[in-house]
């Protein structure tokens, strides 16, 4: 048996409009999206059983992260808000059973997945964790040049899920140019080290939730200004041409997120939005020492009630250690 880990990094949209709704269902989206070094761990060991056995923790532990969130875990009781799913619901569980059906694989996996990158926050931890999920499956069964089948698993996931794969021809970009309902992937080759401040309240927010808020804007507004500028590392021009349009949805189911958003602006972080469908809220720092500086301030400010980390962009997909086991 082979054991492959890996680190799964989240993202931030840093640009996100919603230009129409399709006839299947979903919207239209016109997002560009930057992964960051805020990570999950995951562990994938294969197995003779044809099943996938999942468990997972969180990182260092349950009752550090409820501290700071403020939920009481106390008596070994894991807060409704940090509970993790270990059936078919989790997506590295759906992931890993769509290799196995699309490669014929007769045996199976044990899964070990330790989390840090919350729930229901915009931050794409799950779909970032299926990714690496099924890239470590391939490399363990030694399977080459099966980037195309890969994608079509991720896409089959999730819209975020391709995000996290290394393109066609090996690279893994800091950030991608989403169209489609996030599928069509256009990966930003140069991307200009940024430094942020990220902040997610103890709550979550759905997102079919946030989307049953949305109304589609008539006039849509277009990537091409932030493209522009994220191109040329122009960050002054870049911090005025981002958005997020499920920020007013996102805002009428939680508003105390502005609370949370005029924090970070008061400290000096602009611009500040949220990511995805919320509720986790970033802003952009001039550099790693101002981003500590306003974490160590907002840690007495807020905490307990907000989980606050420096971050800045790494590549979206993540080396894969492989050992025997």
């Amino acid at each position: 048996m082979t054991i492959a880990r890996t680190s799964p990094p989240a993202k931030l949209n840093l640009f996100l409009e919603i230009p129409a709704r399709r006839d299947d269902g979903y919207h239209e989206i016109d997002t560009v999206m930057a992964a960051i070094d805020w990570r999950d761990e995951l562990e994938i060991e294969s197995i003779p059983q044809p099943r996938i056995e999942l468990t997972a923790d969180w990182l260092p532990s349950v009752e550090s992260v409820a501290g700071e969130l403020g939920l009481d875990a106390g008596a070994g009781r894991v807060p409704e808000l940090l509970q993790i799913p270990t059936d078919d619901s989790n997506l590295v569980v759906r992931a890993l059973e769509a290799f196995r059906a699309s490669f014929g694989v007769k045996t199976g996996f044990r899964v070990r997945l330790g989390k840090r990158i919350p729930a229901g926050a915009g931050m794409g931890g799950a779909s970032s964790d299926a990714a690496h999920a099924i890239d470590c499956a391939a490399q363990i069964h030694q399977f080459d040049n099966v980037s195309e089948v890969l994608h079509g698993i991720a896409s089959s996931i999730g819209s975020d899920v391709p995000f996290f794969l290394a393109t066609g021809d090996g690279q893994s970009p800091m950030a991608a140019h989403a169209t489609g309902r996030g599928e069509l992937l256009s990966p930003l080759k140069t991307c200009p080290s940024i430094h942020f401040v990220v902040a997610y309240p103890s709550t979550s927010l759905s997102t079919a939730g946030v989307y049953a808020q949305l109304n589609v804007p008539q006039q849509p507004v277009s990537s091409a200004s932030f493209l522009q500028a994220f191109r040329r590392g122009d960050r002054e021009r870049m911090g005025k041409a981002m958005m997020n349009r499920l920020t007013e949805p996102a805002l009428k189911i939680l508003p105390q997120l502005n609370e949370l958003l005029e924090s970070l602006w008061q400290c000096g972080l602009q611009p500040c939005q949220l990511t995805g469908s919320g509720s986790a809220c970033f802003g952009l720092a001039k550099d790693a020492e101002q981003a500590k500086e306003i974490v160590k301030r907002l840690e007495t400010e807020l905490q307990p009630g907000v989980l606050l980390r420096v971050a800045q962009t790494v590549p979206a997909a993540t080396p894969i250690e492989i050992e025997p086991s």
